[in-house]
């Protein structure tokens, strides 16, 4: 596996595929799916990226605070999505 280093000398050590379901209209449901990317400090600090390929969509590089950090990432890929589609 190669090792990916990120901003803060962090390295990716967790990468997750998200699949969201939403529904924008109440017999519709649409899947987004989301590459999720957590990394870890040498100070033990988390941070996390996403994006949505083929939907031009993303959540920068973010510090995580929450115990969770796969929920904290999908909560803010969720924030992400149009209400709208």
């Amino acid at each position: 596996m190669m090792e990916r280093v990120v901003e803060n000398n962090a390295r990716v050590n967790k990468y997750y595929l998200a699949e969201i379901d939403i529904n924008p209209k109440k017999h519709q449901t649409e899947r987004w799916s989301w590459d999720i990317y957590i990394s870890t400090t040498e100070d033990d600090q988390h941070y996390g990226k996403a994006h949505a390929p083929g939907r031009g969509l993303e959540v920068p590089w973010t510090q995580l605070e929450k115990p969770d950090f796969l929920a904290e990432m999908i909560d803010l890929c969720e924030q992400k999505i149009p209400c709208v589609l």
